[in-house]
């Protein structure tokens, strides 16, 4: 038994389901927009580049949110902030739903995006910290399969919602900025993480790690960037920017996808989209099972190579009709064995001190990726067509998994103190 393995089941169980509710709340955000995008389109005539920056815009929020709430993370401690960050996604939420224009729409999600980007670094800073060492994974894939969850709500809310007629997706903004509500109040509630009390010399004991044995020499956010954490930045946010290129590139466009080249039904669209999230789901379940046994490079080396094997497949048989959603619900489901450690495979690498810093500079550098691929994907569509495209992100996925192979560790069933990686 290591230093932090006897938390209460309690304060594990009301841990892990309060802070993986803001990844619930960013897949109901960003499937919303997803379904919404196409009428919004045609009610706010946006031009393609509109269109673009619409979907992009909360990722785009995310990189700033996401280097400054880590940032704040490792200064001031975890709880303290984890009702601040929703703050964001509840105001701008609602104002989201009130938007009279492209404009006002853009900087609603933009601002709201940065609640939700704060909460990346956040919430799995804390769950990897409040983790037993022998299931630490097991939690870790949970809290981000929660995201997948939202996405299905998102189309639970969404069917129904449809029969408002097309301005329907200010009513299912709406609900989702007032879904933060309960969670904002019991966040208020959470324990801070022991770790960053030892980290700080706030909690000492002769059964406890050294602040020195927690920080590994780490003082601050610009030695993330210094000697061997340099690598670790460096490894981390490039393969993360790769595989958000490819996932969110593909990922917010499903809805589009399947309105092109599969259904002239937008309830069709939607019970299509709801089955790639059971995917998603049953993908993350079994990533969930295995993580711990076969651990973190098995499960990252699988996941991307599944990834770029099938959208080769793609590219080659040239896949359309309803045979897409077979087709996307296989692709997403090993998608989240890859999605699921590059989340959180930063909290297991940097040590304490800068651990929140370091998730937020690989999360930021994962939304520039998303920002590029969903920017991007639209006009790739229309120049090279779908099979092409699918080639261009199976190539990115290829050159993720490359680097891969080159430079993952091990943590599994491993204590924080050991896993993670100071200066020298």
């Amino acid at each position: 038994m290591g230093y932090f393995d006897d938390f209460p089941s309690s304060t594990k169980v009301r841990t892990f389901f309060v802070s993986s509710a803001g990844f619930l709340l960013d897949g109901y955000d960003l499937s919303v927009i997803s379904f919404a995008s196409t009428f919004i389109l045609r009610e706010f005539s946006l031009t393609t580049p509109e269109y673009g920056l619409l979907l992009a815009a909360s990722l785009i929020g995310m990189i700033p949110g996401s280097v400054l709430f880590g940032w704040l993370s490792d200064r001031m401690g975890r709880s303290k902030l984890m009702g601040v960050d929703l703050f964001f996604f509840l105001v701008f939420g609602i104002t989201a739903a009130l938007s009279q224009n492209f404009a006002e729409l853009f900087a609603s999600r933009l601002l709201l995006g940065v609640g939700i980007g704060g909460d990346y670094p956040i919430s799995s800073t804390l769950m990897s910290e409040m983790s037993p060492p022998s299931s630490r994974g097991r939690y870790l894939v949970g809290a981000v399969s929660m995201y997948w969850i939202g996405s299905a709500l998102s189309g639970a809310v969404t069917y129904p919602a449809l029969t408002l007629g097309p301005f329907f997706w200010r009513y299912v903004f709406l609900v989702g900025a007032l879904l933060s509500v309960p969670i904002i109040l019991l966040r208020l509630r959470l324990s801070e993480s022991p770790r960053w009390l030892v980290s700080t010399g706030a909690l000492k004991g002769s059964n406890l790690p050294t602040p020195e044995l927690e920080n590994k020499g780490a003082k601050g956010f610009a030695d993330l960037f210094k000697g061997r954490m340099l690598w670790v930045t460096v490894f981390l946010s490039s393969v993360w920017f790769l595989f958000d290129v490819a996932s969110y590139g593909i990922g917010l466009y499903y809805p589009y996808l399947l309105e092109q080249f599969a259904f002239p039904s937008k309830y069709e669209v939607v019970l299509g989209t709801l089955a790639i999230s059971a995917g998603a789901i049953v993908g993350y379940a079994v990533a969930e099972a295995v993580v711990d046994s076969l651990g973190r490079r098995v499960v990252l080396l699988t996941g991307l190579g599944s990834m770029a094997a099938l959208l080769y497949l793609g590219w080659g048989v040239r896949l359309h009709g309803p045979l897409l959603v077979p087709y996307f619900m296989s692709f997403v489901a090993m998608e989240q064995w890859a999605g699921a450690v590059t989340l959180f495979y930063p909290t297991e690498l940097f040590p304490t001190s800068v651990r929140s810093s370091g998730q937020g500079v690989a999360t930021a550098a994962s939304r520039v990726g998303a920002v590029l691929g969903v920017f991007y994907f639209p006009q790739l569509t229309v120049s090279l067509g779908l099979a092409n495209s699918l080639f261009t992100f199976a190539t990115v996925s290829l050159v993720a998994l490359a680097i891969s192979l080159l430079g993952a560790r091990e943590t599994a069933k491993k204590q924080l103190e050991d896993t993670s990686q100071g200066v020298r």
